[in-house]
């Protein structure tokens, strides 16, 4: 069904859900985005014995662009990572919630 999609409709819908995107990217790589999201709306959670320790959510305290994230654009208030199935290092949090960046500012803290 995907595979039939424009690349203004294939867009479309990821705004649409939330999902941000460069907008060089060509359809290909949109329709590999966009088919991610249908498949983790679509997947049900798994069941496991382990406990999982819930990921950590954050907030822009600073508006910035993320240069290790295709450029996204983030503006204060906003969540990070946009993605909620993103994986993000520690070490980059670190980066973004300190002062230790190219902006020289916290750009994200812990949400409450």
């Amino acid at each position: 069904m995907t595979s039939t999609l424009k690349v203004d409709e294939i867009k479309k819908k990821l705004t649409d859900a939330g999902i941000s995107f460069d907008e060089k990217m060509k359809r290909d790589d949109l329709l590999r985005l966009l088919d991610e999201v249908n498949q983790n709306d679509a997947t049900p959670p798994e069941e496991t014995d382990q406990a999982e320790e819930p990921q950590k959510k954050y907030v822009v305290v600073h508006d910035f662009k993320d240069l290790k994230d295709q450029n996204t654009i983030y503006i204060k208030g906003d969540i990070y990572p946009r993605r909620a199935d993103a994986v993000v290092e520690e070490d980059r949090i670190k980066e973004l919630s300190s002062t230790k960046n190219n902006i020289g500012k916290v750009l994200i803290k812990e949400q409450d």
